[in-house]
């Protein structure tokens, strides 16, 4: 990404979980904290209610999850705020237009990378670390995930 001058920003609504996170190297660029969600309402993005939340959780995207995560030996853990859904935002030049937007329905949603490589002009296949894949073969979960504790 830094090769055609993406520059990433994650923003987060939490310290918790942020070490690991960082010393994980989950993710390669700017990490910001926003601890009053502002970005998150400003941007509309969904917040869940205590009774929207539990058919989220049992929905058929979320079961996939469940099973990808089990499958590839991803743990975790429950804390932290599970409510605040996020989402992605492709934003051109110094941020005067939005080239692709994306906003989580459910908490196991994730944009498709090929829609995002797109989105940059970029072309959707590449080496990752080494293996023969094509970028669109990854999913959230495969890349963004944090490693079971042993």
């Amino acid at each position: 990404m830094t090769q055609a001058n993406v520059r990433l920003i994650g923003i987060g609504l939490e310290e918790l979980g942020v070490e690991e996170f960082i010393e994980g190297k989950f993710f390669d660029g700017e990490l910001y904290i926003d601890k009053e969600k502002k970005s998150f309402k400003d941007l509309n993005f969904k917040r869940h209610g205590v009774l929207s939340l539990i058919p989220a959780l049992v929905a058929k995207v979320a079961r996939k999850a469940v099973q990808k995560a089990k499958e590839l030996g991803v743990g975790g853990d429950m804390k932290g705020d599970g409510f605040q859904n996020g989402g992605l935002l492709v934003v051109a030049g110094k941020g005067k237009k939005v080239l692709y937007e994306y906003k989580q329905d459910n908490p196991a949603d994730h944009a498709e990378n090929a829609d995002i490589l797109k989105a940059l002009g970029l072309e959707a296949e590449a080496t990752v670390t080494g293996v023969d894949m094509k970028v669109t073969d990854l999913e959230c979960e495969d890349a963004c995930a944090l490693p079971s504790k042993k």
